[in-house]
């Protein structure tokens, strides 16, 4: 063990503490302290990966604001969870692809209806929204190329990461923003 943590730079000598007894105890909390300073990410696939799960838990946990800009939305499961998020006093907007907002469907009208603004982007006939992204409090991103549908979670190959970053998160703030104002309702 002391010749690994000579070998990774992590002996006493290089904390200022030769000959101390404090050197363990020290390095965990160090460790500790490291690792509660670093953002944690979670990683999930699917199909059957738990990606939708994971989505309304962040939205059931969320108490200001949700932001989401996804190419399209059938899940009952989440526009169910965006809408009781709405209804407890939660800030939801949702943008997505024009060609997909304008076919509506019942999910899409579910969620206007409970007051939940849906606003589009792109030109007839041509899809351009291809953004898969949430933010929630402000505080935590879900990102990948997880479409919040159905066959996404059955049937699809695909991911999520959720980043806590708040650089990262303030990034995707910022273009969800300049997103909202250019879309159309």
């Amino acid at each position: 063990m002391r010749a690994w943590r000579e070998s990774a730079g992590l002996s006493p000598s290089a904390f200022g503490l030769r000959g101390s007894r404090l050197f363990g105890p020290t390095l965990l909390l160090l460790l500790f302290l490291f690792a509660a300073a670093t953002p944690a990410s979670e990683v999930y696939f699917s199909p059957s990966g738990g990606i939708r799960q994971r989505l309304v838990r962040a939205i059931q946990e969320s108490r200001q604001s949700i932001e989401v800009a996804t190419y399209n939305l059938t899940a009952r499961e989440l526009i169910e969870a965006l809408a009781a998020a709405r209804a407890r006093g939660v800030r939801v907007r949702v943008l997505m692809d024009r060609q997909k907002a304008e076919e509506g469907g019942p999910g899409i009208r579910a969620l206007r209806g409970s007051g939940v603004p849906v606003r589009s982007l792109g030109v007839p006939e041509q899809s351009l929204m291809h953004h898969k992204f949430a933010i929630f409090d402000g505080r935590l991103v879900i990102t990948g190329s997880y479409n919040w549908t159905h066959s996404a979670e059955v049937a699809n190959y695909e991911n999520v990461v959720l980043l806590d970053e708040p650089a990262v998160v303030n990034r995707f703030q910022e273009e969800f923003r300049r997103l909202w104002r250019e879309a159309r309702e």
